[in-house]
């Protein structure tokens, strides 16, 4: 698989970067891998140098502590998930849309309502706490697609201030 990024050369026309390589970078996470598509800094993202994709070829790399999303950014990320693999409980400081490319999922949410998420399905994740699961039969992956864009904090519901949580 091959991931291309898109700048400006010096004329103003549009041209493929050269400073990220087009193979992927995999992360191994719970249950499956990562792959961080693009990353920025900002809402909006300045984009009249090449800062944004000079940032990204460092966060390619990285897994930041809070996951994909840049505290005041945006990121975007394909999540594999392994054959009956389920990721751990979590909840990020950002808004999420995930869609489903290929297999079965479970949505878990803490209140214990589930969702089964198939190819082509969506699901937005406004800083809530969640867990994915892959129910693909015949022992086969999911895979699918995140976007994340930061969110405003505090962050507080029903009284409480939320917060980045892994549970394990």
């Amino acid at each position: 698989m091959s991931h291309y990024i898109t700048t400006h050369d010096a004329k103003g026309q549009s041209v493929y970067s050269n400073k990220t390589p087009t193979e992927p970078h995999t992360h191994l996470i719970p249950g499956g891998t990562l792959e961080i598509l693009y990353s920025s800094h900002q809402f909006p993202p300045s984009l009249s140098t090449e800062a944004d994709i000079d940032q990204y070829a460092h966060d390619r790399t990285h897994i930041m502590e809070g996951g994909i999303c840049p505290p005041h950014g945006t990121a975007a990320a394909i999540v594999s998930f392994e054959p009956n693999a389920a990721s751990v409980w979590h909840r990020t400081m950002s808004l999420d849309v995930m869609v489903i490319l290929e297999g079965v999922t479970e949505a878990h949410l803490e209140g214990g309502e589930v969702r089964i998420l198939k190819a082509g399905d969506s699901m937005v994740q406004p800083g809530t706490m969640h867990l994915w699961k892959n129910v693909t039969p015949g022992d086969g992956w999911a895979k699918a697609v995140a976007f994340a864009s930061a969110i405003q904090q505090p962050f507080e519901i029903a009284g409480k201030t939320l917060g980045t949580e892994f549970k394990m």
